[in-house]
């Protein structure tokens, strides 16, 4: 389940009086063709580039990242499901955008990872007001449409949900024995959490 901030809340629920604005954020981390070092490479459909603060789809923890404007054309309907149906979301990015050239011809873009994010703006002053969590899958394919000439292209990107990504995911804020310890009132109880799973204990037998 995906909490949203109070202000999030607030502008959605005045939304039919106060109005909306809504844009997308799209994460890649693609593959270096030499070395296969991961490489986060962030687009959004605005027209500056963005530095901005989003919760990860993975780890659960807030993150800032950078997503260049005017290379995300569109984000195809993301559909929600009740059961375990692996759902596909497509992207398309610009033709003439260098970043988005960069993604699927200079890196690795095959089974990359994906997530989108939607960021909310006050309708009045236009200022981010935050953002939530969407989509959190991995390319399936990335065909590239070179346009005709005096015509313009994109690059079509398949996703596919990522769903065992999502039923695994751990919220950091529980995870740690740090944040539980604190929580707990000093409580040792997520002392060993992290190390215990990798422990062996021989059948018949106490660990020391």
């Amino acid at each position: 389940m995906i909490s949203a901030p109070t202000a999030i809340i607030d502008l959605l629920t005045n939304a039919t009086a106060n109005g909306l604005v809504e844009r997308k954020l799209v994460w890649f981390v693609v593959r270096d063709r030499t070395t296969a070092a991961p490489i986060g490479r962030g687009v959004w459909d605005g027209s500056e580039d963005l530095a901005i603060t989003v919760t990860s789809g993975i780890t659960g923890f807030e993150e800032t990242r950078d997503y260049y404007g005017a290379q995300l054309a569109s984000v195809g309907e993301i559909t929600c499901t009740a059961d375990m149906t692996v759902q596909s979301c497509e992207i398309e990015l610009t033709h003439i955008g260098d970043v988005a050239q960069q993604l699927v011809r200079q890196y690795e873009a095959r089974l990359a990872q994906v997530e989108i994010h939607t960021l909310y703006l006050h309708p009045d002053t236009g200022m981010p007001v935050g953002t939530l969590l969407d989509w959190v899958g991995e390319i399936d394919k990335a065909p590239i449409k070179t346009p005709p000439i005096g015509s313009e292209g994109q690059i079509a990107i398949k996703t596919v949900s990522d769903i065992m990504s999502m039923l695994t995911r751990v919220n950091g804020r529980k995870s740690s024995y740090e944040d539980a310890r604190k929580y707990a009132g000093g409580d040792e109880i997520s002392r060993y959490a992290s190390t215990a799973g990798s422990w062996k204990v021989p059948w018949g037998q106490k660990s020391v």
